[in-house]
């Protein structure tokens, strides 16, 4: 749930961990599901029909490991990199400092004099933050050429449902707070540029 910008306080866009989390919890588990499937089509195509094993060597335990030992111990990895990763989605807020991103317990912020201007990618999805030359030059750059920091997400990259009203939260709150800073003019994360109307990402 957001919190649009007020008299003092600014837009708070909290991190959606949980539905993010839950997306690729579920892919997880569906490639699992899949590799378990494939495995198993494998031993029946190579033991039983070429070798000709017989049905019932479909249900001995070397068999049953064989298909399945893999794909699980994937998924307990996969997991264990969900536990990691999942915590670390940020809150975005925009108030009269600047930008932030926002974790439990820091704030990382870009302040207004740091930055020239602010865009989104042609499908509105990425928040990019073009700096001022020389400004905080220990930030990732996101791609070659002007300064460009990759500043929120606002939507899984692999999930196309995302929230659409978010971005027009995210333009009026940088107009209340820097008016003139929002430009239109998208970014190109692929090419490290601006582009037409026409392009995307």
């Amino acid at each position: 749930m957001s919190t649009p910008p007020g008299s003092a306080e600014g837009l708070l866009l909290p991190a959606e961990r949980a539905r993010r989390g839950g997306f690729y919890l579920g892919l997880v588990l569906a490639a699992m599901l899949c590799m378990v499937l494939l495995g198993a089509l494998v031993v029946f195509v190579t033991c039983v029909l070429i070798l000709g094993e017989g049905i019932e060597f479909m249900g001995s335990v070397g068999v049953v490991g064989l298909c399945t030992g893999l794909p699980v111990m994937g998924g307990v990895v996969s997991l264990l990199l969900l536990i990691y990763l999942v915590p670390r989605y940020s809150a975005l807020r925009i108030d009269s400092m600047g930008i932030s991103k926002v974790w439990r317990g820091r704030t990382e912020t870009v302040r207004w004099a740091d930055i020239d201007k602010v865009r989104f990618n042609s499908r509105r999805s990425y928040l990019i933050l073009l700096l001022k030359e020389g400004a905080l030059p220990e930030l990732p750059n996101a791609v070659e050429g002007p300064r460009a920091v990759l500043m929120h997400s606002l939507g899984n990259s692999l999930w196309r449902r995302r929230r659409p009203a978010q971005a027009d939260l995210i333009i009026d709150a940088v107009e209340r707070f820097a008016p003139g800073r929002y430009t239109v003019e998208p970014w190109n994360l692929g090419k490290g540029g601006a582009t037409g109307a026409g392009a995307s990402v």
